[in-house]
């Protein structure tokens, strides 16, 4: 008896949606079969940002314009009389698929006691730290007052400097300004 080979045709992009679906759901059932929670396949912007998942931004302005950008899968949801867009999981770029599959897979094994087993955590914004080629507030100042007062003589400006500082900025002594200056390159 000779076999039958059905073949379809899928459009390309149909079938990647369905392919990152289907991975997305067999990560949800593991994850419904650990806790009893209700599968989640649509997320807001503010999630989103508040998950801080690699390759996607941390704000949900950001979201929303990276969303709209790449034309990812969304639906309008009402909610206490209030309209907001939800984005579908598989429109997620792919770094942030991987990374949203990798916390709901790193949850507690099946056979291991845990107290309360956490919903996929939010991840704290992080620090940032303070920028190295941040300007003292002084420079702001002085950089107008060379450019509208002082036709870019530096002694002329240095001089008009202390009047012009805004309150509680300190006036800087001569070797730091000529550091920042240098710094700057502008001065030699």
């Amino acid at each position: 008896m000779s076999e039958l080979y059905l073949t379809i045709p899928v459009p390309v992009e149909e079938f990647s949606y369905m392919e990152r679906r289907l991975k997305y759901l067999e990560a949800m059932l593991i994850r419904v079969v650990r806790d009893k929670r209700n599968i989640q396949e649509w997320f807001a912007a503010p999630e989103l940002a508040a998950k801080r998942l690699n390759g996607l931004p941390t704000t949900p302005e950001a979201v929303s314009r990276k969303a709209r950008k790449e034309g990812w899968r969304y639906r309008r949801a009402k909610f206490r009389n209030t309209f907001f867009i939800s984005y579908h999981v598989t429109s997620l770029p792919a770094r942030a698929f991987d990374d949203l599959l990798s916390r709901i897979l790193a949850m507690p094994g099946i056979d291991v006691v845990v107290p309360v087993l956490p919903d996929l955590p939010d991840m704290p914004a992080p620090e940032k730290p303070e920028a190295e080629n941040t300007a003292p507030p002084w420079v702001l100042p002085l950089m107008r007052i060379l450019k509208t007062e002082a036709a870019g003589d530096i002694a002329e400006a240095w001089s008009l400097l202390p009047e012009r500082l805004p309150p509680g900025v300190p006036l800087p002594t001569v070797e730091e300004a000529a550091k920042v200056l240098v710094d700057l390159g502008l001065a030699g």
